[in-house]
């Protein structure tokens, strides 16, 4: 059995959830803040989509959405930067969670999708997407849309073959995967 497979082989039970959780919601003021404090249109721009996750985390809905729909829209301006694909994901991403929040499915299946025709960027090409909608997607049974997502994500995840391989191959045996590193936004 690879590593991989070891990692996804039992759900996570719901203290690893939190656990996970926690390391993300401990750094997220400072990902506010690090946004409050920059001071230039290139530094907002590279600090708006950690923040519109961070803001999610922290329940702070209204800036989470202000912050992604900041991220996409400044991204047409600096489509040329190692930012740019970031921008796109991860904003597209905190919308999809948010419309989750509304219900709005539909919407959330777009935002999926729009984050995952991001032209890549050096941290999604490496370190890969994340999974955070995907997994609240597949908790609600949309197993298809979540399947497509994963062959997007292979278009700019060229090292991710192996979990994207399996992440599909257990979601088609119906099992939702833990995808491990990849499940906060």
């Amino acid at each position: 059995m690879t590593y991989e497979e070891k990692i996804e082989e039992a759900p996570f039970p719901p203290e690893m959830e939190a656990r996970l959780l926690q390391i993300v919601l401990d750094r997220a003021p400072a990902d506010i803040e690090e946004l409050r404090s920059a001071l230039s249109n290139d530094d907002i721009f590279t600090q708006l989509p950690t923040a519109a996750a961070a803001a999610f985390h922290l329940g702070r809905f209204v800036d989470a959405k202000e912050f992604a729909d900041r991220s996409i829209a400044m991204a047409t301006q600096f489509q040329n930067t190692w930012n740019y694909g970031n921008a796109l994901h991860r904003g597209h991403t905190v919308l999809g969670l948010l419309a989750l929040r509304n219900n709005d499915v539909e919407r959330a299946i777009h935002h999926l999708y729009a984050s995952g025709e991001t032209p890549g960027s050096p941290q999604l090409g490496s370190f890969g997407p994340t999974m955070h909608l995907a997994k609240e997607l597949l908790r609600g049974g949309q197993v298809t849309p979540v399947i497509e997502y994963l062959t997007q994500c292979r278009v700019f995840w060229k090292m991710g073959d192996t979990w994207l391989s399996l992440w599909e191959r257990l979601i088609r045996e119906g099992r939702a995967p833990n995808f491990f590193r990849h499940s906060h936004v």
